[in-house]
């Protein structure tokens, strides 16, 4: 009999750390992972084996490139799961298990969601003071220029999705144009930032441990800034104007607020970026409806934080009536099926992904056609040409690499469309998929125009089940 992935994994974890595995607990999500407990001279140790993304999700920093980011952290002081080491099969970081809850919303008081931030908050001027020497041996270079300090990393999460990517993607393109044009060039002093910031899992009002160092870099501290906005979005961190505040209080930086415009564009970019590769040429494993989820809420955002810089206002794309073509019943067919499917084996992830993405196909046979030709009739308004759908996205990246800073507007609000049109192809009207919570303001004279009706459920993660 073959050994299956929790078996390999208990051995490996037996042979390498030692002791008895006494449960593993596959983990049901878009990514693998486990969690294990492990028994040793008649103590328990919690355990979690975080697995490696798919491979066509284009990030820099893979599974094994989180080691030695654990290590410099713990050496320095910082709580954080100490990493035991590799699993090769399944291929996994093994690493201690935190205790506790993940979302501020299950806080239990506002007394003590403000506690657990002033905690984090207290620990980034260890972050930040990270010896240069330290970083090398963790493999980080460190920027010298404005330029680099932007772009280092970014340059990074380019290059992977230029070697995944069949094709140009368009909203991916003018991005990218966008942010090499307008980096801020008076930031040139660069410390290491976790990025993906404001991670991580507390219990009994204290941290217990930072987690999740995928993007982790040198650069800027404002992109953990710009990073807080979009983690604000589902774990509801309280007032942002208080947290900056809070941020100049116990690093004795000043807030930049334009740089942290600038880093929201970025950090969402990065998400646009990477989940593109897995739109365009899914595999197996890829979860399709989740990195849709994900590009297009990234999208939106950048989008948004550009129209707002700017000073100009995006328009809001109308729900055409649905009208399934001759092959309706066949989609509606294909969904009912697979969400009865998905009842009945609750524990299936897979099952629950691939029914998100029938309901997506049924979306498309009802209301595609009409959010195609309105996509072509945005074109034509800007070409001054018609052009089949065959060729739009040539002449679309045609136009945006030859654009200048006066077609700027035109295309955001062009691609923002664009964009909402993709949202809606994604899930029936009055589905949360397609809530598009606005990311809320560090500016304390920015009125803050986010209420509870607007953000996901406590806990959900867009394109994930909890929020199908």
């Amino acid at each position: 009999m073959t050994a299956t992935d929790e078996q390999r994994l208990a051995s490996w974890i037996e042979a390498n750390i030692g002791g008895r595995v006494v449960r593993v607990e596959h983990l049901q999500r878009w990514r693998p992972g486990w969690n294990i407990d492990l028994e040793i001279d008649g103590a328990v140790l919690a355990l979690h084996a975080r697995g490696d993304r798919e491979l066509n999700f284009a990030i820099p920093c893979r599974i094994a490139g989180e080691v030695p980011i654990h290590d410099m952290l713990e050496v320095n002081g910082l709580p954080v799961p100490h990493a035991y080491g590799l699993c090769d099969d399944p291929y996994s970081l093994v690493m201690d298990r935190l205790r506790g809850d993940v979302d501020l919303t299950f806080a239990a008081s506002d007394d003590e969601r403000t506690q657990l931030i002033e905690e984090y908050l207290s620990m980034l001027p260890k972050i930040y003071g990270i010896s240069g020497d330290d970083l090398a041996r963790a493999g980080f270079a460190v920027p010298t220029t404005a330029e680099g300090v932007a772009l280092d990393s970014f340059g990074r999460f380019e290059k992977v999705h230029d070697e995944l990517m069949e094709v140009r993607d368009p909203v991916a393109e003018f991005l990218r144009r966008w942010l090499h044009h307008n980096y801020p060039h008076d930031r040139d002093q660069a410390t290491f930032v976790t990025y993906d910031a404001f991670q991580f899992m507390f219990e009994h009002g204290r941290i217990t441990g930072l987690l999740d160092f995928e993007l982790a870099c040198v650069g800027d501290p404002m992109m953990d800034l710009a990073a807080l906005r979009v983690r604000d979005t589902i774990k509801n961190l309280g007032d942002l104007s208080l947290i900056a505040h809070g941020f100049e209080v116990a690093t004795g930086m000043t807030v930049d607020h334009d740089a942290v415009d600038y880093h929201s564009v970025m950090y969402n970019t990065l998400t646009v970026l990477s989940a593109a590769p897995p739109i365009v040429s899914p595999i197996r494993t890829t979860d399709y409806v989740s990195h849709c989820a994900w590009y297009v809420n990234s999208a939106r955002w950048a989008f948004a934080d550009i129209a707002e810089m700017r000073g100009f206002t995006l328009d809001t794309v109308a729900v055409p009536a649905s009208k399934p073509s001759r092959h309706g019943p066949s989609y509606t067919h294909l969904a009912t099926a697979l969400k009865a499917r998905s009842a009945e084996a609750p524990d299936d992830y897979e099952v629950a992904s691939l029914y998100r993405h029938a309901r997506h196909l049924r979306r498309v046979d009802e209301i595609g056609a009409a959010l195609l030709a309105a996509d072509l009739d945005d074109l034509a308004a800007l070409l001054g040409r018609r052009v089949d759908a065959a060729h739009m996205d040539l002449a679309l990246l045609d136009f945006i690499d030859g654009s200048g800073e006066d077609e700027a507007e035109s295309l955001v609000k062009l691609l923002d469309r664009r964009v909402q049109r993709m949202h809606l192809l994604l899930a029936p009207t009055g589905s949360l998929l397609l809530r598009h919570p606005p990311l809320r303001n560090l500016r304390h004279d920015v009125e803050d125009r986010v209420d509870d009706s607007q953000r996901w459920p406590a806990g959900a993660i867009p394109g994930t089940r909890s929020i199908g």
